[in-house]
């Protein structure tokens, strides 16, 4: 048996390495660098499109104006989201979050609660027990609606968006949401570890 091992060990030298992870310390942190590059330009790519779509949206529908009443502002909301949703008619999870988006974000999430011990912060983080505990892509989530914040520590974490774009806390879901539509846009489920 242990010569069966040391012929592994053999063959797996002469094949080379698996990935560039494999080939020493300082090429993992180089590829783990490249990853996160490609994978907040790809994040980056899929933001500026959505925006593009949101602003041709923008013009074709009235929106509010200085000193818009509530009921206005209201108005004006529910039309950009139906105009959203029409525009978006086929959007599925992890059209925005695509894989190596996902993948680096979890990570940064799990290495900033690990790093700043935000356990107990985001275990006491809702006020009330939320409304919705799934969220979908294109549910309307007005701002009333229960929605945990984000530690600014773990928002830091997080490429940073469009002023008219939010991150937020479902559960254990981290939203992406449109701040005016009061739409979610895309989700990562299990993004957030949080304890109850």
């Amino acid at each position: 048996m242990r010569l069966t091992g040391c012929w592994l060990l053999v063959a797996l030298t002469i094949s080379g390495p698996v990935s560039a992870e494999a080939s020493g310390p300082g090429a993992q942190k180089d590829a783990v660098a490249v990853t996160d590059t490609e994978a907040i330009a790809q994040f980056e790519a899929a933001i500026a499109k959505y925006m593009a779509l949101r602003q041709r949206l923008r013009n074709e529908i009235s929106g509010p104006v200085p000193n818009s009443t509530g009921t206005e502002l209201n108005r004006a909301s529910d039309s950009l989201a139906a105009a959203i949703q029409r525009a978006r008619a086929g959007a599925r999870e992890g059209n925005i979050f695509i894989v190596p988006v996902t993948v680096m974000v979890k990570r940064r999430v799990e290495d900033v609660i690990r790093r700043d011990h935000l356990e107990p912060i985001l275990a006491n983080i809702d006020d009330e027990a939320p409304t919705v505990k799934t969220p979908s892509v294109h549910l309307r989530f007005p701002l009333a609606s229960q929605m945990a914040t984000m530690p600014p520590s773990l928002l830091a974490a997080l490429p940073q968006l469009p002023k008219e774009l939010e991150y937020r806390i479902i559960g254990n879901y981290l939203v992406l949401r449109d701040v005016d539509a009061a739409l979610i846009l895309d989700y990562i489920p299990a993004a957030v570890p949080r304890k109850p």
